[in-house]
């Protein structure tokens, strides 16, 4: 299957990243370990193989649905580092895009992922060969429940000239998993097109803070070190394999438990995609062949909340492996649906390098 990601390795003072990746006496020692995995986080691979999107919004009205096409984007990664073949690396950003969302909603969210495997990553990577795991995400926080929620949140937001953003960084491995949340405040409402330049100042802050550090170091919990997207990614390719799906694997997000269900593989003959722009321009017509539908559930394993999201891959040809489309629904009233962007081709894997 094909790989995907990018960061910019970001160069703070000497003393900060002499802090952040060996932590100082000071730090208190169940910081210790999610210190290293900042350093893994911002060492991701320079080159990946990414997929760009186009973000579609439905919104339920009552008794049907009305959207609109192009109010974001985003981009899916994934990539094995050239140093180290055991080491792959995932990366996710989604977004609206204020100067186009409607009342310039400003809401998104960005994911990395670092898996280190026991043996050098393949076509056939596993999750259940992965030995540890790394997650750092980074999110503009919203607490909003529905549509009028969401809006009093802006208006406050422009009122105080204060904007919230939420980092979390966290580690799992056979033995333990840690985690760490961290806010921030900021007077600059920065946008999914700026996240270059919030992701270090997110970085510096982890770096330092002293916060509370959540653990999970139960005997009986999910034996595994895999993460959410390592997760996805296995169960996925699995369904190239086979086709068939009602398959469950277990995976640590927020030092909590999980599971995530391939509860359904559909095959596609065709799925045709239709976007408008402004004045009802024609931003993308397509047709794809071949695919497979993939449903998928991830249940808390304390809560019982599940979350549900359908992927739409190729299973044929040049577009196998390649995720054309993403339906996620967090809520009764709000729907997201992510198109893949087919003017960028992704490149092959061999190209990728690390830093």
């Amino acid at each position: 299957m094909r790989r995907n990601l990018s960061l910019r390795l970001l160069f703070l003072p000497l003393v900060l990243f002499l802090s952040v990746v060996f932590g100082s006496p000071e730090t208190p020692p169940e910081q210790q370990p999610l210190l290293e995995t900042l350093h893994w986080v911002r060492s991701t691979p320079r080159t990946m193989l990414q997929y760009d999107n186009i973000m579609t919004v439905r919104l339920h009205l009552l008794f049907f649905w009305a959207g609109k096409d192009d109010v974001g984007s985003g981009y899916i990664r994934r990539g094995v580092s050239s140093e180290n073949a055991r080491q792959e690396f995932f990366q996710v950003l989604f977004g609206s895009d204020p100067e186009k969302a409607p009342r310039a909603i400003n809401r998104w969210g960005a994911g990395t992922e670092v898996a280190w495997h026991k043996d050098p990553v393949s076509a056939q990577a596993r999750a259940d060969d992965i030995v540890a795991s790394s997650f750092f995400g980074f999110m503009k926080s919203s607490r909003g429940k529905s549509v009028s929620e969401m809006q009093q949140e802006l208006k406050k937001e422009r009122e105080k000239g204060e904007h919230s953003f939420t980092g979390m960084l966290s580690r799992v491995e056979p033995s333990r998993a840690v985690s760490m949340i961290v806010p921030m405040q900021s007077e600059t409402d920065y946008n999914l097109h700026q996240y270059d330049l919030a992701e270090p100042i997110m970085f510096k802050r982890i770096g330092v803070s002293g916060g509370p550090v959540k653990s999970l170091q139960d005997p009986a919990r999910c034996p595994g070190a895999n993460g959410f997207m390592a997760t996805v990614a296995d169960l996925m390719d699995s369904a190239l394999r086979v086709q068939q799906g009602s398959v469950s694997r277990c995976y640590i997000h927020d030092a909590q438990e999980n599971t995530l269900t391939l509860e359904k593989v559909s095959p596609v003959a065709n799925l045709s995609v239709q976007l408008r722009g402004p004045k009802n321009a024609t931003l993308l017509d397509t047709s794809y062949r071949d695919l497979l539908e993939l449903d998928f559930v991830s249940e808390h394993k304390e809560t019982g909340k599940k979350v549900y999201f359908t992927i739409f891959v190729g299973a044929q040809g040049q577009q196998r492996g390649i995720p054309v489309q993403i339906r996620y629904q967090p809520n009764w009233w709000f729907q997201v649906v992510l198109n893949l962007r087919p003017e960028k081709k992704p490149q092959p894997l061999s190209t990728l390098a690390a830093r």
